[in-house]
């Protein structure tokens, strides 16, 4: 999908998160899949596999994402068996946001 934003257009204030979100969802390869991750959990904590179910994705390439955001500190999961994912809880408003704005309007 390509997307009708661009960098100016993402409002936080602190510029290497910034930078890394719009490199993590926007200009790089598996920005997609990484949006509907995020949207996913945004909404409720879910495991890998329910992830994987969801998005109707390898169960390899979810966790390649989320290990993705989890180095990017976007994410965190549970360290329990069948962890759930979360959204990092000091950037989960800006994320809002942001998703709303991409999958609200994104150009396909």
């Amino acid at each position: 999908m390509r997307y009708r934003i661009n960098f100016r257009d993402i409002e936080i204030k602190d510029a290497e998160l910034k930078r890394s979100l719009f490199w993590l969802l926007i200009a790089s390869r598996g920005g997609d899949t990484r949006i509907k991750i995020l949207s996913l959990i945004l909404n409720e904590p879910l495991n890998k596999n329910e992830l994987s179910k969801s998005l109707g994705l390898n169960y390899r390439t979810v966790t390649h994402h989320l290990n993705v955001l989890i180095r990017n500190n976007i994410i965190r999961e549970d360290q329990k068996y069948g962890g759930l994912v979360y959204v990092n809880e000091v950037m989960e408003e800006e994320l809002k946001e942001i998703i709303g704005k991409l999958i609200g309007g994104n150009n396909q």
